[in-house]
């Protein structure tokens, strides 16, 4: 074997230990960071709905009673916007990253698992929203500020 085919030898398996170890080291940093970012995507959407339950409620509250089906509506799109809410913060208290002592294959499950749901709570929220705001649409424009 001549001093070049070693080298490339060499660099080769050199390479293939460095890419194990990267690929090791990961560990759930990508999926991770994936999770992060449509955690990042829709909290700023958490102050919206906040809002915006504050200006279903206003304008609940100025619907005569003879429009009850229009009343219940907007009360159900509060209830709606609540629950989205809620469940983005028991997803926030209960997501951990996990130990790195974990193997591989539990850590890829379980974060795999979690961006499903955080993809899922964001899907909620963004309807959730979407439904609220169609009400606001008739309502009063002082309410919608």
């Amino acid at each position: 074997m001549s001093k070049n085919q070693l080298f490339i030898f060499l660099f080769i398996i050199l390479s293939g230990f460095v890419a194990c170890n990267e690929n090791e080291s990961d560990n759930g940093k990508k999926l991770d960071a994936e999770i992060m970012v449509v955690h990042n995507e829709v909290m700023p959407k958490m102050a919206e709905i906040n809002r915006t339950k504050r200006q279903l409620m206003a304008y609940k509250d100025i619907v005569a009673d003879e429009n009850a089906l229009l009343k219940d509506s907007i009360i159900n799109a509060i209830l709606v916007l609540s629950k989205s809410e809620d469940l983005m913060d028991d997803w926030m208290m209960r997501y951990k990253f996990p130990n790195p002592d974990v193997p591989k294959e539990e850590v890829n499950k379980y974060l795999t698992g979690q961006k499903d749901t955080i993809k899922s709570i964001s899907e909620d929220i963004f309807k959730s929203l979407s439904i609220a705001h169609k009400y606001l649409e008739s309502a009063p424009d002082s309410l919608r500020k």
